[in-house]
């Protein structure tokens, strides 16, 4: 019984990171998509209407996946409850089989971005 809990751990856990990482890269792939629109309809001198629907869109779809991503994060921290509920504690210890996240936001960062050409 405990093994196939276990089992069941081992094949949720790489699934869960999977979708984090998918949902990352899914939030960076709609910010780099919205700044290029962003980009385009300024290099080329368009008027701020131009796109303006599509542009709202992938502003909204970028706070949907900011959401998801803050939802997949609580849901990590229920991960110890599982564990625990499951009776697998002393195989995962009384935290997670997932390590401790490091925040990469705890230091100042400055990025420095493009200027708009002035054509």
């Amino acid at each position: 019984m405990l093994q196939n809990r276990r089992s069941a751990v081992e094949t949720v856990t790489p699934l869960f990171h999977s979708a984090e990482a998918s949902n990352d890269l899914a939030a960076a792939d709609t910010a780099s998509c919205y700044a290029a629109l962003l980009r385009a309809r300024v290099d080329n001198r368009l008027s701020v209407t131009t796109g303006a629907e599509m542009i709202g869109k992938m502003f909204e779809a970028i706070k949907a996946q900011q959401q998801a991503r803050e939802l997949m994060r609580e849901a990590h921290l229920t991960t110890p409850e599982v564990i625990r509920s499951m009776g697998l504690e002393r195989m995962y210890g009384d935290s997670s089989p997932c390590p401790p996240t490091d925040n990469p936001f705890t230091s100042a960062e400055v990025v420095t971005l493009p200027m708009a050409s002035a054509a």
